[in-house]
């Protein structure tokens, strides 16, 4: 606090009302606005405090100054300790700004011996001289609605906010696909990523559907009210996984027979002869009574049509059908899976008790069901795939993502997958892989450089970018925006401490710290 000169301060005081009233009637002669009710109080409290200063009431200058000093995992706490201080000094009429302290004039302070306060005849440092010694600005790109938080920019500090519509920054045009790549080796932070990214968009009221192959995620599902949905028959002898033999007309019935028969056994069993006796089984069921149907109602139906070709799909179906060793899985009278639900409900998929023997027809009644719960059920969805390279190496679901990363956008869904193997990708040139959003940790040189490539970066460039990519930090990924819209920048996950305490009591693994 420093006492003012009462002439100085007298004659700017007089300056700025001169000013504030002549701009007022100017505003009011050429538009007729009135003063508002702000106006006139600044108005009285300058003439007041002029009348002030020419009775001799002292002034003073005053200026308030709040150091925050934390630790970098404690970022978040001190932004909000800023806002909360700066919010209080605007209640109280006061300008708040912000001061850049040089490095290197700050050691002289505050090394051991130094004055902490070097006093008021301290030269002042202005703007121009600042600017040399400090790291350029960045823009600050602010969050659109269906935005999470994914972290902080490593090199500006700046906030990341992610958004499947609208993808990294919502100035550019928005990316062509509503996926999402998470990519790194074990290790690297792509479940924690997966989660911090799931759990904000549950609490946005979205629909969340995630796979997890380990099992994973089933303490913090349940937490969260959401609902796991082990791999295999249901315990309960009256429901099954799904009921797949359904369609609106004759043509998506046989579109779902064929669909799965080639699950049970692969495309190779559709030959014409076979095909020609699924669509008569089809017509005269259609025609005796339209509407789904049971496998033990097509089987049925199948075995009026007598023709050899017939007994190749009629082998496969008798396991599934009501009576048979696996029923279970489709035909019981209720259905566990449907394309429709309720919004605003987290569904895991369990996948760890997947035996050889039923890993095919598992696949198979997923891939059926994420189809129909996007292209029939139309409700605005997240699908959140983990460990994808096990899908990738089924013909069903490499099949499915590809119609995913095609339907996903114009439905309002959000894919994301995540593996550390990413030539699976390559080895399948799906919209999935070409053009996406990705987050990639720590990989090993030649698959990052591989990948970079395949995103269609430069040769130089990509070689660069595997170079820093495999030296990469645990939970820093770089960012790649979809299609190439914008350079790499690296992304450190902020994930509030509360949230991975939570998920450590709930025993859940692959939590970085």
């Amino acid at each position: 606090m420093r006492r003012e000169p009462p002439d100085v301060l007298r004659g700017s005081l007089r300056a700025r009302r001169t000013l504030f009233e002549g701009f007022m009637m100017a505003l009011a002669e050429k538009t007729g606005r009135r003063p508002s009710m702000a106006e006139r109080s600044a108005d009285h409290a300058m003439d007041a405090a002029e009348s002030e200063l020419t009775f001799g009431k002292p002034a003073f200058k005053i200026a308030l100054m709040s150091a925050l000093f934390v630790e970098r995992n404690r970022f978040e706490e001190a932004e909000a300790a800023r806002r909360v201080i700066e919010s209080n000094l605007r209640a109280r009429g006061l300008t708040a700004q912000r001061l850049f302290y040089i490095a290197e004039r700050a050691l002289h302070h505050f090394q051991p011996g130094g004055k902490l306060f070097p006093g008021l005849d301290e030269p002042t440092l202005f703007l121009e001289e600042t600017l040399p010694l400090m790291p350029a600005p960045s823009r600050q790109v602010m969050p659109v609605e269906d935005s999470v938080w994914i972290g902080t920019h490593a090199r500006d500090g700046r906030d990341i906010h992610f958004s499947f519509t609208k993808g990294l920054d919502p100035a550019v045009p928005p990316p062509p696909h509503a996926t999402t790549l998470i990519l790194g080796e074990p290790g690297a932070g792509k479940t924690s990523l997966l989660r911090w990214i799931m759990l904000q968009r549950l609490l946005q009221g979205r629909t969340v559907i995630s796979i997890d192959p380990e099992g994973e995620n089933n303490k913090l599902c349940e937490a969260v009210g959401g609902r796991v949905v082990p791999a295999g028959i249901p315990e309960d002898k009256e429901t099954c996984l799904i009921h797949p033999l359904q369609g609106e007309n004759p043509a998506e019935l046989l579109l779902a027979v064929r669909f799965l028969i080639a699950s049970l056994a692969g495309e190779s069993v559709l030959s014409p002869g076979v095909q020609a006796a699924l669509h008569e089984a089809v017509k005269r069921r259609w025609d005796r009574r339209p509407g789904a149907m049971t496998i033990a109602e097509f089987v049925e139906t199948l075995g009026t049509i007598n023709v050899p070709e017939a007994a190749m799909p009629l082998a496969l179906l008798r396991p599934f059908m009501r009576g048979g060793l696996f029923e279970g899985f489709f035909d019981r009278p209720k259905a566990l899976l449907s394309p429709h639900f309720p919004a605003g409900q987290w569904w895991n998929f369990d996948l760890s008790s997947l035996r050889e023997e039923n890993r095919a027809i598992v696949h198979s009644v997923l891939a059926w069901f994420l189809y129909h719960a996007v292209t029939v059920g139309k409700q605005p969805m997240d699908i959140f795939i983990d460990e994808g390279w096990r899908l990738l190496r089924s013909g069903p679901f490499t099949d499915l993502l590809d119609e995913l990363g095609r339907r996903a956008r114009k439905r309002g869904v959000g894919v994301t997958l995540i593996t550390h193997l990413p030539a699976d990708l390559m080895k399948n040139p799906t919209s999935l892989s070409l053009a996406s959003t990705a987050f990639i940790g720590r990989l090993g040189p030649d698959e990052a450089f591989a990948f970079y490539r395949s995103l269609g970066v430069p040769e130089s460039e990509a070689r660069k970018n595997a170079e820093t990519t495999s030296r990469l930090p645990p939970r820093v990924f770089l960012a790649a925006p979809s299609a190439g819209r914008g350079a790499l920048f690296p992304v450190l996950v902020s994930i509030p401490p509360t949230w991975i305490q939570f998920w450590k009591q709930l025993g859940a693994t692959g939590v970085q710290r």
